[in-house]
């Protein structure tokens, strides 16, 4: 899988208002959604699709309304936004019950919209992650949950699985992570908290700049303390040579 916006399920029986709503994501940057206007489709596109935000209509066609459905998909740990056209307190009590990240109410406008989409990542990032960001602002830093690595650039949150990564360089506070199919993106934070981030059986910090996927690399020299990775020839620093033997010697 190469870099890719949220995938985003559009779970509304309005074509009208749905339509609305992808055209709002889409001028957002976020164009790979999907749409359904019934529980049972929705629930085979969630099964099927594996989204990473839900926009869900807490009443919809089929045989489970849209809180119910929140409800049987709670386990796959998906963040849902549900949205409604009714502001009484017993739908948003029911919708906290439900497996809801955030409540919105129709008519819905691009700059809320926005909001609650930076506040379900938000939620999703500190449940799923525990380091901390490096800076204030809009931006978070990047985290992972359900095998995927997320960050954010330019007010779009990106995505890519966590064993597309091949090495990653650092660059004071930012860090440069390159994928398998030859694309390359920057994120804001430090080669410290990427090392912390990312699983420790299948990558190894070899140099104080450079983290590497283990199962992407192609050779390795002792003679020159050195790896290639990605047709790119890296340093091994004398006190990470050790940790990389043994690395080594666990897998043979």
């Amino acid at each position: 899988m190469s870099l890719a916006p949220l995938k985003i399920l559009i779970v509304e029986d309005n074509l009208s208002f749905a339509l609305e709503l992808e055209m709002l994501l889409d001028e957002m940057g976020y164009t790979d959604t999907l749409r359904a206007d019934h529980s049972g489709t929705a629930l085979d596109y969630i099964y099927s699709q594996e989204p990473d935000l839900i926009l869900m209509d807490i009443d919809i066609n089929g045989n489970l309304s849209g809180l119910q459905l929140g409800e049987k998909i709670a386990h796959l740990d998906i963040p849902v936004l549900y949205i409604t056209a009714l502001q009484d307190a017993p739908y948003q009590e029911a919708s906290r019950q439900s497996n809801t990240i955030g409540y919105l109410v129709k008519p819905v406008q691009p700059l809320t919209l926005r909001s609650a989409i930076d506040l379900a990542i938000h939620k999703v990032k500190s449940q799923k992650a525990e380091h901390k960001p490096l800076h204030s602002g809009e931006d978070i830093a990047p985290f992972i949950a359900r095998r995927f690595f997320f960050f954010k650039k330019r007010h779009i949150y990106y995505k890519t699985d966590v064993s597309d990564i091949v090495y990653a360089s650092s660059h004071d506070n930012y860090v440069k992570i390159y994928i398998h199919k030859n694309e390359v993106f920057t994120v804001r934070t430090t080669i410290k908290n990427l090392e912390d981030l990312l699983p420790e059986h299948d990558f190894l910090r070899i140099h104080r700049r450079f983290i590497v996927a283990v199962a992407h690399i192609e050779a390795i020299n002792f003679q020159d303390s050195t790896v290639l990775i990605a047709a790119t020839e890296l340093p091994v620093s004398q006190t990470k040579r050790q940790e990389l033997e043994e690395h080594v010697r666990k897998l043979g």
